[in-house]
């Protein structure tokens, strides 16, 4: 038997995860975040799932409700019953290997194109003459925020900015955003 903890701010998408695989999925939505996108899939049988809507939007609050329920759960649940953290973000392996250490079954499952999906972002901005594209830092982190629907989370933010670094889409200096491509 596994439950899921998904940490849906760094995902993006539930349509991204296989959620008949799982006996209970509690899903940590942020406080930005108005409803849960499944994309178009379509389940056979009933889903036991809890959304734990986040009411402030601070940095790393929904990391800490996820850690939270991750050890309420730790404490309630049968040894039998295997955690799987669904995330991207590598802050939960510290937790992860002590609940491990407890001796129960858990895990890190990270989400390909998750919301650090560069071809959409690629895709989205190059849609866009150059000179309507965000020009400044700031800017271009809020087109990406609310692009990717991870406003407030600005590590996974951030990992998007260096992966568009990192595919040579732009370049990042204190003058602004230059676009390569």
């Amino acid at each position: 038997m596994k439950w899921a903890f998904i940490d849906y701010e760094n995902i993006g998408s539930l349509g991204k995860v296989n959620l008949s695989e799982y006996e209970r999925v509690i899903v940590f939505l942020g406080a930005k975040q108005p409803k849960l996108d499944f994309t178009e899939t379509k389940y056979d049988k009933p889903i036991n799932m809890m959304v734990v809507q986040l009411k402030a939007s601070q940095a790393n609050n929904l990391d800490f409700h996820l850690a939270y329920y991750l050890g309420k759960y730790d404490g309630h649940a049968e040894r039998s019953v295997a955690f799987d953290v669904i995330s991207n973000d590598t802050g939960f392996s510290p937790l992860i290997a002590h609940i491990k250490a407890s001796g129960r079954a858990c895990k890190q499952v990270k989400v390909a194109g998750a919301t650090g999906d560069t071809e959409k972002l690629i895709k989205n901005l190059s849609a866009k003459p150059r000179e309507k594209r965000p020009q400044k830092v700031t800017a271009l982190r809020n087109h990406i925020a609310s692009h990717l629907s991870i406003q407030g989370n600005e590590m996974a933010i951030q990992k998007a900015v260096n992966q568009l670094v990192q595919e040579k889409f732009l370049k990042v200096s204190d003058t602004g955003v230059e676009y390569l491509a």
